[in-house]
């Protein structure tokens, strides 16, 4: 089981409809740390196009000749990356995807509902920058793609996946703590 990862970056808004994919990145992971195994890939639509970008994704991770354990994405709030996929590889590669393809026979581990039980059980203010040291949301990336500020999108998305990598293994370390009997939960101390 290979577990990586996965964030997208869009512009100029979040609807897969009239936005486009300006980023799709993606890394290797251990799933029992959560650490990194390997390097971060970026997939720039500035340096080819989101077609290309889209199309190289779909055959590193989601060929039919694959199995969906060969790419497990980890992310937060991986809805918004499932909408995107499907409107995507429709588009480019005429592959017709339905969200129960992707949340109902894809693996995948979304940390989302984890950041909001830690924000009270509240969704708003649950974001990644506001419970990891992420230093801000993504709404700069807008100002910075039409100024073609690349490297700054870049640099965020480094701090991002930085961040949620160090919150994914501080999970995992908390969750240590517990064992899994035959029966219920039980905290070692």
């Amino acid at each position: 089981m290979a577990k990586y990862y996965f964030d997208i970056e869009t512009y100029p808004t979040p609807n897969p409809d009239t936005a486009k994919i300006i980023t799709i990145q993606f890394q290797r992971i251990n799933g029992e740390t959560g650490k990194p195994e390997g390097e971060l890939t970026i997939l720039k639509e500035w340096e080819s196009s989101e077609e290309q970008i889209v199309s190289k994704f779909y055959n590193k991770f989601f060929r039919k000749d694959l199995s969906v354990w060969e790419f497990i994405p980890v992310g937060y709030y991986l809805n918004f990356e499932w909408e995107f996929l499907i409107a995507k590889f429709d588009k480019y590669l005429g592959v017709k995807l339905s969200s129960r393809n992707l949340h109902y026979y894809r693996p995948h581990i979304d940390l989302r509902p984890v950041g909001v039980l830690i924000n009270n059980g509240k969704f708003k203010g649950s974001g990644l920058d506001k419970i990891t040291s992420k230093p801000h949301n993504g709404e700069a990336i807008k100002k910075w793609y039409e100024n073609k500020e690349y490297n700054k999108i870049e640099n965020y998305i480094v701090e991002e996946t930085r961040s949620f990598l160090e919150f994914l293994h501080k999970i995992i370390e908390l969750l240590r703590k517990y064992e899994l009997p035959d029966k219920g939960i039980e905290v070692n101390e």
